[in-house]
């Protein structure tokens, strides 16, 4: 027959002090209908939903699945369906086959433990063994024997390396507490009694454990190994009567998916076999686990100065409607979502201790989902976040505290926003610019806006340029400005512009205000410059070639507005030019916003002889300006007129020594006023 004693409760105040101190947290535990059903010798894992204390589920859902591996021993006596650690057997059987015992089952059906040999740290409701449910395990000593029945190892054996048990926590976890039941055990035979204790060695790096509570046999040695300390097993202290081991250890650690113990086994006896015949031996034990659950707090203010004393503080504030969201760093996914108060303090309770991150946001979010982002109210930054009420900060000011690690209950995870300052939209009509530019000295109309902390603002604050002109290059002072760059003491009248496109009768730029704590104003104003009518003509390609004896022309415009002709003109040196043709606008009343080809073809004699008459003129001029100049005018007036008929006569002789020739196209509106293309080089065909 096996035995599972336990020796009954210590002193309250003993378990009082292995428990540790109170913080009024909720404890989750196993809980009936939670566990594996089913019984008998088996590996196949087994997973437990953990309940909210002794209620429903715990939601979001919260699971830890056992798993068995590397089996050291792979059989009971030849049965090759059984290895040496297995769930739902026990002692006692037919042969080489352990009785069957339930998966999944109350405390109490091993060992004899109380309420008082267990400790869920301070957190409530507690450990209550006719009511919380438990895995159940079992070593087997038929797996020592040989096949001829005798010892693979001696029966006094301490440490016997069965296999591993695996813990795993489908959601990360904080320093999760384990509850083992009924370690040790012995079988009272003809030859005398032989005694077994399970024992557990935790082999993750970086974790360790704390006793909580136990009996007198439950010990811990070198902050990782669980195990029966009594001198034999079949007796307990001072050979009083048998003992079996129950107690529960903290697992010191945070962020915690698995924990993997080796699963040892020690005898208490030489002299006999592991196995009596007919009759399977070995420690069935019960390992259980809880989490602890505590509240997190914080509070949304109103950090005026922008953290500039790097402080999160102020008054509370919900910038008019916000949402406090809890997020599991590792998925991403909402775990849980409360409102901000108008007091700016919001408060989430039974949190599941791990580790965090917390956001505001205007916005619902859904609890499983992904985050989607911080959002706040319209006219609201975030300045910083921080765990506490002193100086310091998570480092980025962008409404999510990261690193809140969930140990304890957390107070002060405090966040700062700030009211942006509003810009205001400005307007400005100038003249129509010439040559596509806005000189320095001609923007004159102020900037405006207010903000809540520093009042009116306006020219001799810093502003921000976050947008530039989409149709020209816009200066400050004579500099060219990028997107983004601050100017302080900000005055319009600096502001200039090269560039504007053709057919347009505006520009804009964008600006925010900075205001004393580094905010700038969302959404930023926009800063319009007007004029009347229109930038008249944008041109295409302009192209110009000989071609039987003739000079063609060709180009193209994108947009027109209020244009009333062209003027083709050639030159010989590019400089200057003279008119040889025009040609009327085809565009509607002078207005188009499509594309529109133009061509002309002009005799290629005349062209040349026209382009060069400023050039003898300007000689011929020069001369008359001297003495006797009135002598000299008729000559003059003959040169020329013969230049002309020599040039017609002789023009292909003459552009056949000196071909080169330049065109452009001056076009003018219907004001007179004018505006040319590129200047482009006659090519031969």
């Amino acid at each position: 027959m096996n035995l599972k004693l336990t020796r009954w409760p210590l002193l309250s105040l003993l378990a009082i002090f292995f428990a540790g101190p109170a913080f009024s947290q909720r404890s989750l535990k196993y809980e009936n209908g939670g566990g594996p059903s089913g019984s008998g010798a088996s590996t196949t894992d087994k997973t437990v939903t953990i309940y909210n204390g002794d209620a429903g589920v715990y939601s979001p859902t919260t699971t830890v699945t056992y798993s068995l591996s590397n089996q050291q021993y792979t059989s009971v006596e030849g049965n090759a369906n059984i290895p040496g650690l297995v769930f739902g057997a026990a002692v006692n059987g037919n042969g080489n086959t352990p009785l069957t015992a339930p998966n999944y089952g109350l405390m109490n059906r091993l060992g004899g433990s109380g309420n008082t040999h267990y400790s869920t740290n301070g957190a409530t409701p507690a450990i209550n063994v006719t009511n919380d449910y438990t895995v159940s395990l079992m070593t087997i000593g038929d797996a020592l024997i040989n096949a001829n029945g005798s010892n693979k190892i001696a029966t006094n054996t301490k440490n016997v390396y069965f296999g591993d048990l695996t813990l795993t926590f489908n959601r990360p976890v904080n320093n999760p507490i384990l509850h083992f039941t009924g370690m040790g055990g012995f079988y009272n035979g003809s030859n005398g009694a032989l005694g077994f204790a399970a024992g557990f060695e935790l082999t993750n790096s970086g974790y360790t454990l704390s006793r909580l509570a136990g009996n007198f046999a439950f010990s811990l040695v070198n902050n990782n190994k669980i195990y029966n300390s009594s001198a034999q097993f079949t007796t307990g202290t001072n050979n009083s009567s048998p003992s079996a081991a129950s107690g529960s250890v903290l697992v010191n650690g945070s962020n915690i998916t698995s924990l993997t113990f080796k699963v040892l086994m020690d005898g208490d006896r030489a002299g006999r076999n592991w196995s009596a015949t007919n009759v399977v031996n070995g420690d069935e034990f019960l390992v259980a686990v809880t989490l602890t659950t505590y509240n997190i707090s914080g509070n949304v203010l109103n950090d005026a100065n922008g953290m500039s004393d790097n402080t999160v503080n102020g008054p509370g504030t919900n910038a008019g409607g916000l949402n406090a969201v809890l997020i599991d760093p590792a998925t991403g996914n909402v775990v849980a979502t409360v409102p901000v108060n108008a007091d700016g303090t919001y408060n989430f309770t039974n949190i599941l201790g791990a580790d965090y991150s917390i956001a505001i946001t205007k916005d619902n979010v859904t609890v499983g989902q992904a985050f989607p982002g911080v959002v706040l109210p319209d006219g609201w930054a975030a300045t910083g976040e921080n765990l506490g009420t002193g100086a310091g900060s998570d480092g980025t000011a962008d409404g999510i505290l990261t690193g809140v690690s969930v140990n304890g209950n957390i107070t002060n995870a405090n966040f700062g926003v700030q009211q942006t300052p509003v810009t205001d939209n400005k307007e400005q009509t100038i003249p129509t610019p010439t040559s596509g530019s806005i000189p320095q000295g001609s923007i004159t109309t102020p900037v405006s806006g207010n903000d809540a902390e520093d009042g009116a603002l306006d020219n001799g604050n810093t502003i921000v340029i976050t947008e530039l002109p989409s149709n020209g290059t816009m200066y400050y002072n004579g500099n060219p400005v990028t997107a983004g760059q601050q100017i302080g003491n900000f005055d319009p009248a600096l502001l200039s512009f090269t560039d504007l496109q053709d057919g347009t009768n505006e520009t804009s730029f964008k600006y925010s205000f900075l205001d004393a704590a580094g905010q700038q104003s969302q959404p930023p104003g926009t800063y319009t410059i007007k004029w009347d009518g229109y930038l008249p003509v944008t041109f295409g390609p302009v192209t110009a070639k000989f071609s039987n004896g003739q000079l063609l022309v060709n180009w193209s415009t994108e947009m027109e507005r209020d244009n009333d002709h062209f003027e083709v003109q050639v030159s010989r040196d590019g400089t200057h030019f003279e008119t040889i043709a025009t040609v009327k606008s085809k565009a509607a009343n002078g207005n188009s916003d499509r594309s529109i080809n133009y061509e002309l073809a002009h005799s290629m004699t005349s062209a040349m002889g026209l382009a060069g008459i400023p050039l003898i003129l300007a000689a011929l001029v020069a001369v008359s300006m001297r003495r006797k100049k009135q002598l000299l005018l008729p000559f003059i007036a003959l040169y020329v007129l013969f230049g002309v008929t020599s040039c017609t006569k002789n023009g292909m002789n003459e552009t056949k020594q000196d071909r080169t020739l330049f065109v452009k196209i001056l076009q003018v509106d219907k004001s007179g006023n004018t505006r040319s293309s590129k200047i482009v080089k006659v090519v031969e065909e």
